[in-house]
């Protein structure tokens, strides 16, 4: 019952800058089952977590409630009555007519499954390492990050293990190799983390670039941030579209500026936020287009001119609250691409 919300910030064409929303519009409801889902999310019908459930009788609505105004809502900005931000996956997963604890336990665990030595194998083989659906599991992963969510759109090539070679490290987890460090120290490494500060002796901005120059590529990047915040990740250079992390109106992480046009794409998606925990952004350029994934859930897809190439840059303002903010990387991957056609 998920649902995009993703706004054009114009309709139609403005400046250049064109913006694809990911589904049709459509007024029609469709009973029985996940149908009038369907409608929009047409992908849902062998998304995993949706099949599993279905089995069992589980539709969406039983958990989502039947979300009328978020089916009718042609600018995608309702919501669905119940959405499960990533701070409350556990505990709605967890009732007592879901997958319910054993003992004294609040939530569902490993203990809890059927064969708790398979959970451990998993654990050991993917700890530290990104999921098909862009995910990160680590010691502290919620149910979503293992089983996959509403993933209309998966950001990375899910041929999985023998293709991890693929993926390129852009941040060693040492030292800033491989990226031209700031003039002052807005960007160290500290305990196996790239860090970005907002404090500085004075109030300009402060972009780290990579020595690469890129065309078409994928990247993943897991952060976490101290809020209020305003940084980003320019994709070609300060010409190009920039995706943000930062909270701005109804606006927040993963919608797209482009430079001198404002923004071009709006996620107004806040659940899909974790403030207190690590993120996973995915970032698909290729051509003139621009692909933006949020913790596995894609936010949409960007046109807008600007230069072929150029190297990928992360950015964190000094102004403002932002002032005394705090970006932390954990990991930072690409991808290159061939050529958009």
């Amino acid at each position: 019952m998920r649902r995009y919300a993703i706004v054009a910030m114009v309709v139609g064409v403005v400046a250049g800058v064109s913006v694809i929303t990911v589904a049709e519009q459509s007024q029609i409801e469709k009973p029985g089952g996940n149908s009038k889902c369907y409608v929009c999310h047409p992908a849902m019908k062998t998304e995993e977590l949706t099949t599993v459930h279905l089995e069992m009788d589980v539709t969406c609505d039983q958990c989502h409630g039947e979300s009328t105004e978020h089916m009718h809502d042609e600018m995608l900005m309702t919501k669905p009555d119940l959405l499960f931000g990533r701070s409350q996956v556990r505990k709605m997963c967890s009732s007592p007519t879901c997958h319910k604890p054993a003992g004294e336990r609040q939530v569902y665990g490993r203990q809890d499954h059927k064969d708790p030595d398979a959970v451990d194998a998993f654990l050991e083989q993917w700890t530290g390492r990104m999921r098909p659906n862009g995910r990160n599991i680590t010691h502290d992963s919620i149910c979503t990050d293992c089983h996959g969510t509403h993933n209309i759109t998966k950001p990375l090539n899910t041929a999985a293990e023998d293709e991890q070679s693929q993926w390129i490290t852009l941040f060693n987890g040492r030292d800033l190799k491989g990226w031209n460090p700031a003039d002052d120290a807005s960007w160290t490494v500290k305990s196996g983390r790239l860090s970005g500060t907002g404090s500085s002796a004075d109030d300009k901005d402060r972009s780290l670039w990579t020595e690469t120059v890129y065309e078409d590529y994928l990247l993943a990047m897991t952060f976490r941030a101290t809020w209020p915040i305003h940084a980003g990740i320019w994709t070609r250079g300060e010409s190009s579209p920039r995706v943000e992390i930062f909270e701005s109106g109804q606006a927040v992480t993963g919608s797209v500026l482009v430079p001198g046009k404002g923004l071009a794409l709006a996620n107004l998606r806040e659940d899909l936020e974790d403030r207190e925990s690590w993120n996973t952004i995915s970032i698909k350029v290729q051509g003139d287009r621009v692909q933006v994934w949020l913790n596995g859930e894609e936010i949409g897809i960007v046109r807008a001119v600007g230069p072929a190439q150029g190297k990928i840059g992360l950015y964190i303002s000094k102004k403002g609250d932002s002032a005394s903010s705090e970006l932390t990387v954990r990991e930072m991957l690409i991808q290159p691409l061939d050529k958009a056609e």
